[in-house]
Order: structure tokens, then sequence, then C-alpha cells
């Protein structure tokens, strides 16, 4: 059992983290409404100082903002090396670092090739992850995007074969099956 002097320590310490969680809060928040105004350098100051030396939280959620930050500025590499380290940390919870990875894919999609993509959303597919279907719609746009119908056809089939499927990312998968078949010769359609 505590003493006086154990619980007065332990009162101060709460005291303090409270104290801590708050001042970061209300400086994430400013962050942010910097970044919806003018002053985008004032922003990621602030979001950069979270990031360092914030509570734990609020360094993911900061390192999170400016990876979004250097994407919106057309710094496609710089953001996708931040999202990946987001992804790698294992100081950032699971289902942030799934997040992170789709972000990093969402961003390289355009120029990646399909082993790519795959090495980047494989884990998240294999592992019944929760992002396990915005995964499988990224590999199948990749492959359809590289012209590659059959395996595209072949992804979006799988996510409408997934009873889990969420029903908006279901309707996507029809709409691109229906795509994937209208643009093929007659009696081309992948088995």
């Amino acid at each position: 059992m505590l003493g006086g002097s154990g619980v007065s320590a332990h009162t101060g310490w709460t005291y303090w983290q409270e104290r801590q969680a708050q001042e970061a809060g209300s400086k994430f928040t400013q962050a942010l409404l910097f970044e919806d105004g003018a002053d985008q350098a004032k922003a990621q100051e602030m979001l950069s100082s979270l990031a360092e030396t914030g509570p734990r939280g609020y360094r993911v959620l900061s390192r999170f903002q400016l990876a979004a930050a250097e994407a919106k500025a057309g710094k496609t590499d710089e953001a996708v090396k931040a999202y990946d380290a987001l992804a790698t940390d294992a100081d950032v919870d699971q289902i942030l670092q799934g997040l992170a990875t789709l972000q990093a894919a969402t961003l390289r999609l355009d120029s990646a090739d399909y082993a790519e993509m795959e090495r980047r959303l494989k884990g998240l597919i294999d592992s019944n992850s929760a992002w396990r279907f915005s995964a499988r719609e990224l590999l199948g746009l990749s492959a359809y995007r590289l012209n590659d119908m059959r395996e595209a056809e072949r992804q979006f089939a799988a996510l409408l074969g997934d009873p889990g499927t969420p029903p908006n990312l279901r309707e996507r998968a029809e709409m691109m099956l229906a795509l994937i078949v209208g643009a093929q010769p007659q009696g081309a359609a992948a088995n």
C-alpha cells in the first residue's frame, strides 16, 4: 500500500501527465488551425515539435499530419518515406501502421509496378487486417492501371467473394469488374 508520500507522488505524476496531454492537445489544434490558414511554416514547426517531444499519441498524430502535408505539397517521395517510417515503427499502433501502409501505397499507385504494390500491401491482406479490403482494392487498381486485366479481375473478384467486404468497396469492385469485362474482347474474360 502506498504511504502518504507515495500517494502524493502518484497524484503529482498523474496531474503532470494530464497537463502535458492538455498542452499537447492545444498545440496540435493550434497547428491544424495554422495549417488550414495561411501560416504553413508555423504549422510545420509546431507539428515537428510535437512529433519529437509530445506525448506518444500526439507524436504519432503529428507525424501523420506532417506526412499528409508533404503529400498535399506535391512532395510525394518525402510523404511516402514518412508513411513508411510510421508503418514500420513498433511504437505506432498496429491499426495506424496499416493506415500508414495504405497511405504510402496510395501515393505510389500511379508510378509503382505491381510487384512493389504487392510487396507493400501483401502483409495487410495476408494478416486478415482490418485494412485488407482497401489493400486488395489498391492491388486491383494497380493491376488495372498496368493493363493486367486477369490480375485486376482476380483482386476485385476476391473482394466480392469475401463476405466481410464493406458495401461501398463491394460496389466499387462490381463497377471495376464491369469495366474489366467490358474492356476485354468477346470470349477473352479471365477464368
